[in-house]
């Protein structure tokens, strides 16, 4: 099975959200929050989105910008105050 473009940024949002201490880590099952490897994220979701510029279908375009908006906005918010634990949502 070939990976669409779509899977591609999703499988980036994910480990941008884990990195944010967002999400459970799945490979520990803990949250963990590393800004670092956020803005890193971040960084090669800008590229993808320069370098595909005038190439991509309206969703595609439309879930890539949201999913930088998201992680931009995120990363704003946990690096106002890196040393506080990551908030973990009950269930």
């Amino acid at each position: 099975m070939k990976p669409t473009f779509l899977q591609v940024v999703q499988v980036f949002q994910i480990e941008g959200m884990v990195a944010l201490g967002k999400m459970l880590n799945p490979a520990t099952n803990t949250i963990t929050k590393n800004l670092d490897h956020a803005r890193y994220v971040i960084d090669v979701l800008d590229i993808l989105h320069d370098k595909t510029s005038g190439n991509l279908d309206a969703d595609e375009l439309r879930f890539l910008e949201t999913t930088r908006s998201t992680l931009k906005l995120n990363f704003v918010e946990e690096s106002g105050n890196p040393s506080a634990p990551p908030q973990v949502e009950a269930s």
